[in-house]
């Protein structure tokens, strides 16, 4: 457990001096389109895995409503999708509306790429339904 805490400590240090660097080394201004890469990053929290510990989860548990479909065993659909696609729409629509600020363009494409995949995601759960 504790090799795994260290190694997710490691990489957020590793994200943050990247981040640091890419701000110091900026040319562009910081404004509303920064917010994109920040609700992209929010999104991508929410949804990832950390050891055994799912944020997502822990969010829809404080609020009171089930992470999965199937309680019961943790089975069928994860809700935790629509909770990080809060984060990854209005990331793709302020990173179109302010393209040529700090992060809008990363923060656009990291939304529209895992938005992407969401959709992919359930359509291959509604065509599973549809077939069993």
């Amino acid at each position: 457990m504790f090799s795994i805490m260290l190694t997710y400590s490691i990489q957020a240090i590793v994200i943050l001096l990247i981040i640091f660097e890419l701000l110091r080394n900026n040319r562009k201004k910081i404004g509303w389109g920064s917010l994109s890469l920040l609700l992209s990053l929010l999104g991508m929290a929410v949804s990832f895995e950390f050891g055994n510990y799912i944020l997502g989860d822990q969010l829809l548990s404080f609020l009171g409503l089930p992470a999965w479909s199937n309680s019961v065993d943790n089975t069928r659909f994860h809700y935790t999708i629509f909770l990080s696609s809060i984060f990854f729409i209005p990331s793709l629509i302020i990173g179109y509306k302010n393209p040529k600020e700090f992060g809008a363009t990363i923060g656009k494409r990291i939304s529209s790429i895992y938005l992407f995949l969401i959709i992919i995601s359930l359509l291959f759960f509604i065509i599973s339904i549809f077939l069993k």
